[in-house]
């Protein structure tokens, strides 16, 4: 039993003594004592039932009272569960919102960098555009220009295949000379000194055409030496014959006299009247009988 109800239990047993002295107090006072204590003693016998039923009722308010306490605190429990529960989930929510607001923060920062970024665009194509009005006469001149540029290389190349066909016409005449050359050589009877000295006057061409550059003039007791980009790699030896051209004219022959594997340097034996061998003036040389 609890408190309340054992201070209930002592106050219904504080009034049935106080009634039951009232009674007796009232059936001392009657002239039938006898037939007034049976009535006491029946209406004690009452009371008590009264006061067993009160108690078993009072019993039977208890166990509901316990049970009602137990489905408060089972209650409490699922309340106390619950609270937790909603608790752990506005803690979730609070942090999803921190995060929220924090991505909300950045973007607007992106969006302000993205918004100057687009504006510094804007101006660089605006300059750009004032720009390429500037240029703009300049390109339609650079056009004209080049236009003009590929006509010269288109008649750049005319000459280069007239080159060659000149060249090729002053291989076969050197061809052509060589061979009379030796014919004649072979007809006339000349001295083995004479001999030595028309070889070292006509040279030897190479097996096969190659064409370079003469790279440095020198003249030294009245002869004319000229350095060439051809050497031994170019099959070129002491003795090679190498004919010396400008702009598909004739200018005259060179043989070489030294010769190492990326240059060679030789002897003007032949010179065009009134020409002058100068630096980057071409040299050739081809094949022979």
């Amino acid at each position: 039993m609890n408190t309340l109800t054992k201070i209930f239990v002592v106050l219904q047993l504080v009034l049935a003594l106080v009634l039951a002295v009232l009674v007796v107090l009232f059936a001392y006072k009657q002239p039938n004592y006898k037939e007034q204590l049976q009535v006491e003693q029946k209406s004690r016998i009452a009371a008590a039932a009264a006061l067993a039923q009160q108690e078993i009722q009072n019993t039977g308010l208890m166990r509901k009272l316990a049970a009602a306490r137990r489905a408060a605190a089972r209650q409490a429990g699922d309340l106390q569960s619950r609270i937790i529960n909603l608790e752990g989930q506005v803690a979730g929510d609070q942090t999803a919102i921190a995060q929220i607001k924090a991505a909300k923060g950045q973007m607007g920062t992106n969006v302000s960098l993205l918004t100057n970024t687009v504006h510094s665009l804007n101006k660089q194509v605006a300059d750009e555009t004032t720009q390429l009005n500037t240029l703009r006469p300049s390109l339609l001149r650079y056009i004209n220009e080049n236009a003009q540029l590929n006509r010269r290389v288109d008649q750049l190349t005319d000459e280069r295949d007239a080159a060659r066909k000149t060249i090729q016409t002053l291989q076969e005449s050197i061809v052509a000379l060589n061979h009379k050359l030796v014919l004649a050589a072979a007809k006339t009877t000349v001295s083995p000194q004479r001999a030595a000295n028309l070889s070292t006057l006509i040279g030897t061409p190479t097996p096969v055409r190659v064409n370079g550059i003469i790279r440095r003039v020198r003249t030294f007791d009245g002869r004319t030496y000229v350095s060439t980009s051809l050497g031994r790699r170019d099959g070129i030896h002491k003795g090679t014959r190498l004919t010396i051209y400008r702009d598909h004219k004739y200018i005259g022959d060179a043989i070489v006299q030294r010769v190492d594997t990326t240059e060679s340097v030789g002897v003007v034996t032949l010179q065009a009247p009134g020409a002058k061998i100068d630096t980057a003036d071409l040299v050739m040389s081809g094949p022979g009988l």
